[in-house]
């Protein structure tokens, strides 16, 4: 997941400084290949930095559950291919979704560059507006519970601690 995060935040940051040094001044479409490969990018960035968020928090929800130290190879082969449909191939699924609510290609705006475009309308609001929302919520839900189960986890070792006069924090 951070590893996801890093590079969908790195492509998006990437993607609109050329569109900014491209676009300074003027709103002429220079490059209309570009606009459009750097429309879904925005896109995508939509959808993936909240998915890659909710697979770290879901990992963390996963290290503060954990009953055991050690983890097979097929639960850590798992747990990538659970993050990877999650952050990768689910924004992918979604670029290919907004073909069904976009107006036109992409607008251009001086001094931002190339950006998609959406319709106004309840398709829209379903297929576009309310996913990073959900993504968001569900990412706040595991979020919440590893706090609740670090601070159990916290409880458990002071317990631990004060119980023996030999053991400190930091032992």
């Amino acid at each position: 997941g951070t590893c996801l995060y890093m590079f969908w935040a790195g492509i998006g940051c990437l993607n609109m400084f050329i569109n900014s040094i491209v676009w300074n001044g003027n709103a002429v479409n220079w490059a209309p290949v570009w606009c459009d490969i750097s429309s879904r990018i925005i896109l995508a960035t939509h959808f993936a930095i909240p998915a890659a968020s909710l697979c770290i928090n879901r990992r963390l929800y996963n290290i503060a559950s954990a009953q055991t130290v050690t983890v097979s190879r097929s639960a850590k082969r798992r747990a990538v291919i659970v993050d990877l449909l999650t952050a990768f191939f689910y924004p992918c699924l979604m670029i290919a979704l907004q073909y069904i609510v976009q107006g036109h290609r992409f607008n251009i705006f001086e001094d931002i560059g190339c950006f998609p475009f959406t319709y106004n309308t309840p398709p829209a609001f379903v297929l576009v507006h309310v996913q990073p929302l959900i993504v968001g919520l569900i990412s706040f839900v595991y979020c919440a519970m590893s706090i609740r189960l670090f601070a159990q986890r916290h409880v458990q070792l002071s317990k631990i601690i004060t119980a023996h006069r030999n053991l400190t924090p930091r032992r």
